[in-house]
């Protein structure tokens, strides 16, 4: 009798409270996460996904961030721990990755940073690269393994081509292929044969509506942000949309297709437009002592300054860099009082790009030392060499009562593939006006 008793208490935490709200989890990299419109053209296809479930029955929690890898994304203390902590018996756990997971151009950072001690070289910072055979699925295990602790079922989602078309055709690169025996997708797909999840194929299904629309048309309409990786927003909608065809046609997803919808065209774009106004500029009414606050002290990390400006440690910018590394930053720090918060009005930075071109900037703000609630609210990809930009940020953010805000500037370096020395990031004195609420 105790026995069943037993069993019959631990079942409670695998059954959904009655009338709750099921989530559909997303986690992923940048071509999945969520942006201020304020701040850059792109836009996740996660941003979309909510249009096509009922809204009474379920809530799409998007948690794609720029940058990650399956490793960085498990190992980062506020991304994989956060999205667990959220997660409730019967919800389900979109996972997609590869992106970053191929920045040591397919093998294990770990491995390859072994072999460059023992030459007697430099390390690599960029921590994100795993092989697809070994560490990529060992980790894509870990995340099925604990979402299914849960009570909740994973799914595995192919990562979205890239915009790398050859003779009108998507490349090895673009499908994530890096050599015969290094497939990301590939070893997705046996992770998910392995483990009894359900596998999507999105890089196949992205790759026919690429070469369908053609390149001209996909790089004015899909890819309009500058690269060949992020989707604009009418690229994002369109992967949304495939997300859904995809998990409608899946037999083992049929609970989570009651809940799908089909919306019209007029009601995704009405959707769509919602996300835009919603990232215009925010007004906080506000009563408090205005002040001023210069900083020249920061915090590195993975990065240092040199004569010329700021470079990754060991001065080297690495190859392949398409977006920011969140282990690679200078950091600004604003407490607010025990009882009193603080109202950020404007932050004003003056940034300038030394000795090239492909110089690349996100400028995102969290919280707390784990670094909660990431927003980037600044991007430039591209500063024009030797001219000095000054940013003034006008979105006012709210720091509640003893929390800190982190202000990190995050650079990476366009490197056209092979690693570049002698290109600087270089920053003035960084201000910021606000408010501390009375």
């Amino acid at each position: 009798m105790r026995k069943i008793l037993i069993l019959a208490l631990c079942s409670l935490f695998f059954v959904p409270v009655f009338g709750a709200k099921r989530k559909v989890h997303t986690i992923g990299d940048s071509t999945m996460s969520e942006y201020k419109p304020a701040a850059t053209p792109k836009r996740g296809w996660g941003m979309y996904l909510q249009a096509f479930f009922n809204t009474d029955s379920v809530e799409v929690n998007n948690r794609g961030k720029s940058g990650a890898s399956t490793r960085t994304f498990y190992e980062t203390e506020n991304l994989w721990a956060s999205v667990k902590s959220q997660m409730s018996a019967g919800d389900y756990l979109i996972i997609q990755f590869a992106h970053n997971d191929e920045k040591c151009k397919g093998e294990d950072v770990y491995v390859e940073n072994a072999k460059l001690r023992a030459e007697g070289k430099d390390t690599l910072t960029d921590m994100r690269g795993t092989e697809p055979n070994t560490t990529y699925k060992a980790f894509l295990r870990k995340y099925i393994t604990e979402a299914r602790e849960k009570g909740v079922t994973p799914i595995l989602m192919g990562p979205i081509c890239r915009a790398y078309f050859k003779d009108g055709k998507i490349n090895d690169e673009g499908r994530h292929v890096l050599a015969e025996n290094k497939n990301y997708v590939r070893s997705m797909q046996e992770v998910a044969e392995e483990t009894g999840v359900p596998f999507l194929d999105m890089t196949a299904r992205s790759q026919e509506l690429y070469e369908q629309q053609g390149k001209e048309y996909c790089m004015a309409h899909y890819f309009n942000c500058g690269d060949k990786t992020h989707t604009s927003a009418e690229g994002g909608m369109a992967i949304a949309s495939l997300a859904y065809e995809l998990i409608s046609q899946a037999p083992e997803l049929s609970e989570m297709q009651a809940w799908t919808v089909f919306p019209s065209k007029e009601q995704f774009t009405a959707y769509a437009q919602n996300i835009e106004e919603k990232g215009k500029k925010a007004a906080f009414a506000a009563k408090g002592e205005e002040f001023l606050l210069t900083f020249s002290n920061y915090r590195l990390e993975n990065i240092e300054l040199q004569k010329g400006g700021f470079v990754p440690t060991g001065g080297m910018w690495p190859a392949g860099e398409i977006d920011e590394v969140a282990n690679r930053y200078i950091e600004y720090t604003i407490k607010a009082k025990k009882k009193k918060g603080l109202v950020i009005e404007t932050i004003t930075l003056p940034v300038c790009a030394k000795g090239g071109n492909g110089m690349n900037i996100h400028i995102n703000y969290g919280f707390g030392d784990a670094f909660r609630d990431v927003t980037t609210i600044y991007e430039n990809t591209a500063l024009p060499k030797n001219k000095w930009i000054t940013v003034k940020l006008d979105q006012p953010i709210l720091v509640p009562a003893n929390e800190t805000l982190h202000i990190r500037v995050l650079p990476w370096y366009d490197s056209n593939g092979k690693p570049q020395a002698k290109k600087y990031l270089r920053l003035k004195e960084l201000k910021v006006t606000g408010k501390r609420l009375q």
